[in-house]
């Protein structure tokens, strides 16, 4: 699993699928049930733009799905701890019982409410939310699934209350966005000094390398980097200046 909080959702599969999913057509996404995938194919496809906020097109389409999966799933399990460290709790994970995972994500629903949770965090929780009952579903833990989704529904309408406040969609999507932009800022502080000098080497060195994945892949090993951040750097710098 590329989450480890995850203990059913494939998402790999989820991102080799995502392109050309539809309900209609392609009822089932990857190994979850075709009565989630509409709903969970969303909140996937949000994640993977925020995981690739600096990609101007669909992530899943030009980095291969098990980078996507890997950064997403990196997301959801920052995201889930920093909620579950806030709730008193430990996250949930393969060892923890159905029953003992249903009363922390219980108390990690209630803390959600709170607006010092964002709009993505409780994406990322309801995601793990969906895996969860994704599996209780597919042991026919009906009794237990139930729960689970009464449960999605509270972080559902958690979610909610942040825009419906709002009388207007153009003030709830620029909000989102706000939110956006603020996490991204504060994800890459550190990272755009490195990411200047390593575009700055390329451009002056790049001659003296085989391939472009030579120089990422000898780069990232240098600079302690992952292969495919620095690949995109270089990826969008060649293709801006092409």
């Amino acid at each position: 699993m590329q989450c480890s909080y995850f203990r059913y959702i494939d998402l790999e599969k989820v991102y080799e699928q995502i392109e050309d999913y539809s309900f209609s057509s392609i009822p089932n996404l990857a190994n979850i049930q075709y009565q989630f995938g509409d709903t969970l194919s969303s909140i996937f496809e949000d994640l993977a733009h925020i995981a690739f906020e600096h990609c101007e097109e669909d992530p899943w389409t030009i980095h291969p799905a098990i980078d996507v999966a890997a950064e997403v799933g990196d997301i959801i399990e920052s995201e889930l701890e920093k909620m579950a460290d806030s709730a008193d709790v430990s996250a949930p994970n393969k060892q923890t019982s159905p029953r003992d995972t249903i009363a922390i994500f219980s108390t990690m629903t209630i803390y959600a409410s709170f607006d010092k949770f964002d709009y993505w965090q409780k994406q990322c929780l309801i995601a793990c939310q969906y895996d969860f009952l994704c599996r209780l579903y597919n042991e026919d833990k009906i009794e237990e699934a139930f729960e689970v989704y009464e449960l999605i529904l509270k972080a559902t309408i958690a979610l909610s209350s942040e825009f419906v406040i709002s009388a207007h969609l153009d003030q709830q999507a620029a909000k989102q966005s706000e939110l956006a932009r603020a996490r991204a800022a504060q994800r890459h502080a550190a990272s755009n000094k490195a990411k200047a000098e390593i575009l700055q080497e390329w451009q002056a060195n790049k001659r003296e390398y085989k391939s472009r994945a030579d120089f990422c892949r000898i780069i990232s090993q240098r600079d302690a980097l992952l292969y495919r951040t620095v690949y995109e750097w270089v990826a969008q710098y060649d293709k801006h200046n092409a």
